[in-house]
């Protein structure tokens, strides 16, 4: 068999995809579930976390604190009651009722749309703990607004003090210096007048301030509801699935690039002969299992065969394989004997007796695609390829390619597959 000039190294066939994915496909589907089934485990094992929620009623400042333009007023919004939520002596509190750490972590701070109402939810491993930090942290909201309004009247009820302070010394300020007339004294007492009346006006402000409730708001519903969940349940699920599939993908990359069945090497070797072997099989006598390549080596006549591996140095597969076609040769007739390289002088083979056509020489050499097997095959003329399932594909393609460089004919591929107990090789040395 003469093969032709192997594919090149860039070349990639849509059959080579189609055939990596039919084999790929077990091996992601099993590595898929396989990630699936640890990702389930995982969120099994992960405890659950309990959620409190309070809600709380954010009532409306009182005038004084909000009026346009005065000193110091401030317009209060749900955001800065929000943001009031998570400051520092609120997360002190919820830390000191519940013992843990990382607080803000742990909250979730929500407006109910068109309301003036927040929810607080505390979430934890801790049952109680969730209940906790979800109560003190209400709590300690509204104390903190209740002293904040206190403060600030009592700061408007100051301004107000200080206020009308001035407006007396201004009182005091109005008298008539010089001669008096009708005029001075009528505008004497428009101003005081005037005075008086804010005066008046400021302390009406003050009493009305100082009786002005400072209430912060109410608590709706305090967090004595829990509800025990786990946090995103399926993306360990889903994350175990994905690398589990990226796994098989990968590892179905590794196993397409070896040669898994006949109809490989059918395909990397057209029109040459393939032999399907399990070694040293018990249940009985295989030597017509060998008759494609015992054909082959029968019409040769005496000669020299070459039994060799691709890539890699003979082992017991190889040197069995010899052994059982020499069996099968005999079994024909034909006298063989099995020899191997390492006990025959560099690059020579042992020549057969060519005036008798009973007579074959196997020899046991190195990879056909390395120096001394590629003379080792020019030499003997003929070659027998051993192949296992975990040979890579291209390995094979060289060595086909290389036989015909040399011009060593490929007698056929035998693919060893489930090696049994391997019985080792008898070799025999010409005589």
């Amino acid at each position: 068999m003469k093969p032709g000039r192997p594919a090149r190294d860039d070349a990639i066939e849509l059959s080579a995809y189609l055939r990596a994915m039919r084999r790929g496909t077990v091996a992601v589907a099993v590595c898929a579930l396989v990630g699936a089934i640890a990702g389930v485990l995982w969120t099994v094992r992960t405890p659950r976390v309990y959620s409190s929620t309070s809600a709380v009623l954010v009532a409306d400042a009182p005038l004084y604190l909000a009026r346009e333009g005065e000193e110091g007023a401030k317009w209060f919004t749900i955001d800065t009651e929000a943001a009031r939520l998570v400051s520092a002596p609120v997360l002190e509190a919820a830390r000191q009722a519940t013992g843990e750490r990382n607080i803000r972590t742990k909250l979730h701070i929500a407006a109910v749309p068109t309301t003036k109402v927040l929810k607080i939810t505390y979430r934890s491993t801790d049952r109680r703990a969730a209940e906790k930090g979800a109560t003190a942290m209400t709590a300690t909201y509204l104390q903190l607004r209740r002293d904040e309004f206190e403060a600030r009247r009592d700061d408007r009820v100051e301004l107000i003090g200080q206020q009308i302070a001035t407006l007396n010394a201004r009182l005091d300020e109005t008298l008539i210096t010089g001669r008096s007339t009708a005029a001075k004294v009528a505008e004497q007492r428009a101003t005081r007048q005037a005075i008086a009346a804010q005066i008046a006006a400021r302390q009406t402000e003050s009493r009305q301030v100082r009786v002005t409730s400072a209430y912060p708001g109410q608590v709706l519903r305090v967090g004595g509801t829990t509800a025990a969940e786990r946090i995103n349940p399926l993306v360990p699920p889903v994350t175990g699935l994905l690398i589990g599939g990226l796994a098989g993908l990968l590892l179905a990359a590794i196993r397409s690039s070896r040669l898994g069945t006949a109809s490989d090497l059918t395909r990397l070797v057209p029109g040459g002969t393939v032999v399907k072997l399990r070694l040293h099989d018990p249940d009985g006598n295989r030597t017509r299992s060998w008759d494609p390549i015992t054909t082959g080596v029968l019409g040769m006549g005496a000669g020299t065969v070459l039994i060799t591996p691709p890539d890699r140095p003979p082992g017991e597969l190889e040197r069995a394989a010899a052994d059982e076609l020499s069996a099968a040769l005999r079994h024909h007739g034909r006298r063989a004997w099995v020899i191997d390289q390492s006990v025959l002088p560099a690059d020579t083979v042992p020549a057969a007796n060519r005036r008798s056509r009973t007579s074959t020489v196997l020899v046991t050499g190195g990879g056909i695609t390395s120096e001394p097997g590629s003379v080792l095959a020019a030499l003997a003329g003929h070659v027998v390829l051993v192949v296992t399932p975990r040979t890579r594909q291209r390995a094979l393609a060289e060595a086909v390619h290389r036989a015909g460089q040399v011009g060593a004919t490929v007698q056929g591929v035998v693919l060893l597959t489930r090696p049994g107990r391997l019985v080792p090789a008898v070799l025999r040395r010409s005589i």
